[in-house]
């Protein structure tokens, strides 16, 4: 603190005995803006509450406050009440609280997501997007007062925002959308599209369309024009696989802005930024002034002004205890135990502490002592050889560096200094130097002495995981990825490298297209083991270093301790012929040696196990919950371990193998606020060191975490941390990147489906019928409904269309539910109908499976019989199976086939798909007295037109564009998303989850498949009318007319 602080500090200090006069902070980061309908109040979202302040700036005060999240505000017509969305009963309701603060009142119970997205303008009702019922996207509308639901449009696209006219004669939505507003440089097919529409078109009429996203849609207080966020000119983001791009040039064009667009389309750009945008605009529908956030910052405007920024202050109490005292007794999750075998380090949600092995008596003799106390990430304890100071690694300081914790003084000093990560650390078998593996582009496998030094690389390559030197520190075995040796990238094969550090030599020792991991070298010099599968099953193998005097019962093995120093010589000719199988069982992990008795130690089955020097004597010496690793102590007479999250500690010496368990109590002084900041760097070193794309989709990462590290201020709860960083990696432009919030909150109830379809036209007593899909519960003769029927009761209860039914389908899902249905609205005569309660999943799939069969008997009719029809769901193990299940069956006797991957989220069968589909007979085979069948039967060797839209994702982009590049098939439909990319998840330090795109996906060109999605040969889209009608299908019609011409060639 300086003194000037310090002498405006005592000016200010409260004098007899009164605390200096409160001042409100500014608050930076809030979101989801609403104005007021005459412009002069702004409603928000910040620290998971609603907040209501002048719009002119000045004070903001709570209106809505809950522990769970509170959210996306919108104003009644007439100012006095604030609609928001909350999931304080576990899912998104929509809750209205008065404009000045009070208890808000609950006005949907439902377990799905309701969004409030705007009053209509007599203040009755509330638009909403939702899937209900007819288990697709719709727009509806709720009456807040009866809770009946109006059906605007059903569609097959995703739906984002919708919106009332002031003037109530319309609607305004996005079609399309399928990425968020955190991605607003969005180009390709899944952009947000302007559609307008009134009860009772349906669809309505396509506004705009530009292939860019058009974000929070406000209409003008006219009617006539829509105001939105919006781009003009594609970014530059994906790139082609060999080029090198700089950081794109920006300029206000590709910036999104506001822009106002009228009737036909044509749009108006209102504001003029360059580099971050607009967000969570907002347009007062009676006043007509317009507000928004940028960069945490809020803005107001009028139309053609320029805008302001406005300061918006409040005085804020955290809803939780920001510092929480945890007692931790369990959850380890590594240990080190010291070189004497009285002390584990250990490390529990990433801090490390230490607890004797030896406890005396009394309460406080399990107590451990905190090592380390930062709120990120301090992991992986390794003991020095002294058992004065203990190495971990960290990333208090950017990337994953090496440090030393000594006991003497109780410091922690960093040991290695590097920008990439550092991980899987051993000591050296003279115990004098340090190993690691080191990240990045000049990564590779390094050495340091124990005491401090400079590094130096051992051997350079990406990160191996499992190596091993030998016991004379000569040579290094280690496992390296065998390139192109599975079928899909992770499947690929390991060998074992041994490398001489005398002579430079390295070379693939097992030499076959199998697993090999774990090498381990015999503390005699005579023998490298390690796990393989090579005979199928992992099993322990040896290999010598020479070779073996005698082969099978003639050969004697027999363990010798060493007495002098061992000094290994290892035979590179030809050594794979040398391997042979010491032991076979479940061997996965980490085989050790016992120096004293020559047993080689494992993990098997999720047990440590323990086998003889010959192979023989095998004995499982743990068991209960799995090991989740293990380590001998420095006499090497115990292992020690982790079980169900304890530490363990077992006699190996003794016959019966006693067992200790090692209790320890930590108590830990849990910082929620600076936990929250470290998970906000962690994430962005993720990306920073493991993104796919080292160039970050031409983006300045290092500028993007500085704008974004500001709005931490306004997160009170794990969803706004998720927010946060969703717009923060929004701006790579990058898919399979979302993030989602840490655990917590309560449960929904989930509601189950009424098993038919409603006819929301119907706003009277009841709910009317409007479809009973075949395959649903009442479809069949002994439950059956009927199209026009009425349900008047559900378990007895008074029901309508809306609210009242969902709430008697509460928790009803898989138990008998008896319905009271008649042909009229009323009662008299009415009849009771029970069966089991379907959930929304199963109805949707009834659909699906309905659609699809309708499709299938389409093409064969309307091609003569020539075409069959097969639609592949999604991308994962099942689907390949019931892929192979219908289409072998389907073909039989067709020329041509259509495979359809609409509606497919993605997975990975991509390349196995079209291994089969390329397939053609190399022989033909004739059993006697037999019919003749090709070789192989499973030949497709058809001509294939392959179906593609906008909801075809990940995975399902690949297929039609292997299946093009490999002419194997036309392709029919609309283009794909560009949603491709392969990924991996995890969790942050405080528990926020995320996705870390790490691998690219590109076409043999080299251009991207992520952000350049797949064009169709022929572009043919299709209405929700005509999707939903199953009379007509338009880009079926065109793929059997493309199919028939195939085949007649």
């Amino acid at each position: 603190m300086s003194l000037l602080t310090t002498l405006i500090l005592v000016t200010h200090a409260p004098t007899g005995g009164q605390l200096a006069p409160p001042v409100a902070k500014e608050l930076v980061g809030a979101h989801s803006l609403a104005l007021s309908p005459d412009g002069s109040q702004l409603a928000f979202s910040y620290r998971g509450d609603i907040w209501v302040a002048p719009s002119a700036g000045g004070r903001a005060i709570p209106v809505a406050s809950h522990l769970e999240m509170d959210d996306y505000p919108t104003w009644s017509p007439d100012g006095k009440w604030i609609a928001f969305s909350s999931d304080r009963y576990g899912s998104w309701d929509i809750f209205a609280v008065p404009a000045e603060g009070g208890s808000p009142i609950r006005v949907t119970e439902m377990s799905g997501t309701e969004i409030p997205m705007s009053f209509s303008p007599d203040g009755k009702k509330i638009a909403m997007r939702g899937v209900f019922d007819k288990v697709t996207n719709g727009v509806y509308t709720i009456d807040i007062n009866t809770g009946k639901f109006e059906e605007i449009s059903i569609d097959n696209q995703r739906i984002s925002e919708v919106i009332y006219s002031p003037d109530g004669s319309k609607f305004a939505y996005t079609r399309k959308a399928a990425f968020p507003y955190a991605r607003p440089r969005y180009q390709g097919s899944g952009a947000a599209q302007i559609y307008e529409t009134a009860p009772g078109q349906g669809t309505g009429k396509l506004i705009r369309n530009t292939g860019l996203q058009h974000l929070w849609l406000n209409y003008a207080p006219d009617s006539n024009s829509i105001y939105c966020v919006s781009a003009t000119e594609v970014t530059p983001s994906s790139h082609n696989i060999n080029e090198k791009p700089g950081v794109f040039a920006d300029n206000v064009n590709r910036t999104p802005n506001v822009y106002s667009v009228d009737g036909r389309g044509k749009a108006t750009r209102l504001t003029d930024y360059v580099g971050s945008g607009p967000r969570f605009l907002t347009v007062a529908s009676k006043a007509g002034n317009i507000a928004f956030e940028r960069d945490g910052s809020l803005y107001t405007m009028s139309p053609g002004g320029q805008p302001k920024k406005i300061t918006i202050t409040g005085f804020v109490d955290d809803k939780t205890t920001q510092e929480e005292r945890l007692v931790l007794t369990n959850g380890v999750e590594w240990f080190s135990l010291s070189p004497d075998g009285k002390t584990f380090v250990f490390q529990v949600n990433r801090e490390l502490w230490s607890v004797p092995v030896e406890q005396g008596k009394g309460p406080n003799k399990s107590d451990a002592t905190q090592i380390t106390d930062y709120a990120g990430s301090d992991e992986n304890p390794l003991y020095a050889p002294d058992g004065k100071s203990v190495f971990f690694v960290s990333d208090r300081e950017g990337a994953r560096s090496l440090y030393r914790y000594t006991f003497a003084d109780k410091k922690a000093t960093k040991v290695v200094d590097s920008k990439y990560d550092i991980m899987g650390m051993t000591i050296s078998p003279d115990k004098k130097s340090l190993n690691y593996w080191l990240g990045g582009p000049d990564g590779g496998l390094f050495t340091i002495p124990v005491e401090g030094g400079t590094p130096k690389l051992v051997l350079k390559t990406g990160f191996q995981q499992a190596y091993s030197w030998s016991p004379d520190g000569r040579y290094l075995a280690y496992a390296r990825q065998l390139l192109n040796s599975g079928f899909n990238p992770w499947e690929n094969k390991t060998n074992i490298y041994v490398l001489d550090t005398q002579t430079g030599k390295e070379q693939n020792v097992t030499r076959l297209s199998a697993y090999h991991t774990w090498p381990e070298w015999s503390k005699d010099g005579k023998y490298l083991y390690f796990i393989s599968d090579r005979d199928g099953g992992n099993s322990l193998y040896a290999l010598p270093l020479q070779k073996e005097d005698a082969t099978g019962i003639a050969l004697e093995i027999k363990y010798e301790k060493p007495k002098d120093a061992v000094k290994c010589d290892f035979d590179f000719n030809k050594p794979e012929d040398r391997i042979r199988r010491l032991y076979r069982g479940s061997v996965d992990a980490l085989p050790l040696m016992d120096p004293e008795k020559g047993d080689i130690y494992f993990l098997g089955g999720g047990q440590v196990w323990r086998v003889g020097y010959d192979g023989e004597g095998a004995r499982q010496l743990t068991n209960g919950g799995a090991v989740g690793g293990y380590e001998f102590s420095g006499d090497y007479n115990n292992i020690a371990y982790i079980q169900d999250g304890r530490l363990k500690i077992t006699d190996i010496r003794k016959p019966n193998l006693p067992t200790q368990t090692v209790d320890f109590r930590a108590v830990w002084m849990h910082d929620l606020k600076a936990e929250r900041k470290a998970a906000f760097d962690e994430f962005w070193r993720i990306y920073n060191l493991s993104f796919y794309d080292p160039y970050m989709h031409r983006r300045d990462w290092a500028s993007i975490k500085k704008r974004y590290e500001p709005l931490l201020d306004g997160v009170g709860h794990r969803r706004e941390m998720a927010g946060v960083l969703n717009l923060m990696v929004g701006e790579l432009e990058s898919s399979h990147s979302e993030v989602g919030p840490a655990p917590g909150g309560t449960f929904a109830t989930p509601d189950a489906h009424p098993g038919f379809l409603v006819d929301y036209s119907w706003q009277g007593r009841g709910i009317k019928i409007s479809e009973v899909p075949d395959g649903t519960p009442g479809s069949f003769e002994k439950t059956k409904l009927k199209a026009g029927e009425y349900v008047l009761q559900i378990n007895g209860v008074d029901v309508t269309n809306g609210l009242s039914m969902y709430k008697a389908l509460s928790g009803q899902t898989g138990r008998e539910v008896e319905f009271t249905v008649n042909s009229s609205p009323t009662t008299d005569g009415a009849r009771k109908v029970k069966y089991v309660a379907p959930s929304s999943g199963q109805v949707g799939g009834i659909i699906n499976n309905n659609r699809e069969k309708w499709r299938r008997e389409y093409v064969e009719k309307k091609s003569g019989g020539k075409l069959t029809y097969v639609h592949i769901a999604g991308m994962g193990g099942g689907n390949m199976r019931q892929f192979n299940f219908e289409a072998w069956q389907y073909v039989q006797g067709k020329e041509g086939v259509i495979i359809d991957v609409r509606e497919n989220g993605g997975g990975n069968i991509s390349d196995a798909l079209i291994d089969m589909l390329e397939r053609s007979p190399q022989m033909r085979y004739l059993p006697r007295d037999d019919e003749e069948v090709l070789g192989p039967g499973t030949s497709w060797n058809k001509p294939t037109v392959v179906m593609h839209a906008e909801s075809s994702f990940s995975n399902a982009e690949m297929f039609p564009a292997a299946m093009k590049a490999r002419g194997l098939a036309t392709l029919v439909g609309m283009p794909t998303p560009g949603y491709v990319i392969y990924t991996y998840g995890g969790r942050l330090v405080d528990g926020t989850s995320i996705r870390l795109p790490n691998t690219g996906v590109y076409r043999m060109d080299g251009t991207p498949t992520e952000n350049m999605g797949q064009e169709p040969d022929f572009k043919v889209d299709i209405t929700p009318e005509q999707y939903f009608g199953m009379m007509e299908e338009p880009q079926l019609d065109k793929a059997i007319e493309v199919l028939m011409k195939k085949i007649k060639k």
